[in-house]
């Protein structure tokens, strides 16, 4: 039984490691100086800074003066042992140029006496006001995800990120890296269809289910 449980705990902690380093959106925990314990390589890219010069160093050496916009979220959280959810926050980190948009949720993580001793942080990247402003301008309908795109073409996740690579599927990036949120838009998706860049017949027999489109 001893054994059962020791390797269930390794299985749940590199699970939990995997979703960590794997995930698509910032995450971080910090202490109760406001220092850096862990992120993962999502919110590094997001912030233009390598990993190793996270760790260890306060949000105001990494972040600058846009650390003041999270720093008293931190605090509230760390001093009330209240989570604050879906916080949104705008401005222009140090390495980037244009101001940009997050929606943050923190959470208290609490010692065995109740104390609040690290906050840990959930950030998702928002589109830029541009790319939506001119998506409704043309009245195009957006797909905000692999998952949306790939139910669109009534095909499988792994199956349209090959197409990406192989028959040069408009996928679009906010950034063009790992990691980056990904949309497409329809009138591209619609019109990537009609082109000569892969047969028909080859979409039809590598996607699953009934053709949904019409074009």
């Amino acid at each position: 039984m001893g054994h059962r449980l020791t390797d269930e705990i390794c299985t749940t902690q590199q699970l939990l490691a995997d979703f960590f380093n794997q995930s698509t959106v910032g995450l971080a925990i910090y202490d109760d100086d406001l220092r850096y314990q862990a992120l993962n390589p999502c919110l590094a890219e997001m912030h233009g800074v390598p990993m190793g010069l996270h760790l260890g160093r306060s949000l105001r050496e990494v972040l600058g003066e846009f650390a003041l916009r999270v720093e008293p979220v931190i605090k509230h959280v760390l001093s009330t042992g209240q989570p604050v959810l879906n916080f949104e926050i705008a401005g222009a980190l140090p390495t980037r140029k244009r101001p940009e948009r997050w929606i943050e949720s923190f959470l208290p993580a609490k010692d065995a006496h109740g104390r609040v001793r690290q906050v840990g942080v959930v950030i998702v990247q928002l589109m830029p006001d541009t790319q939506l402003r001119q998506a409704a301008y043309s009245g195009t309908e957006m797909l905000r995800s692999w998952k949306e795109i790939a139910g669109y073409l009534g095909a499988c996740v792994k199956t349209v990120q090959r197409w990406e690579h192989e028959y040069k599927f408009p996928i679009r990036r906010l950034r063009a890296s790992k990691g980056a949120m990904v949309f497409a838009l329809k009138t591209d998706v619609d019109n990537w269809l009609r082109s000569d860049t892969l047969r028909s017949d080859t979409l039809r027999s590598e996607s699953r289910g009934p053709k949904p489109w019409s074009v």
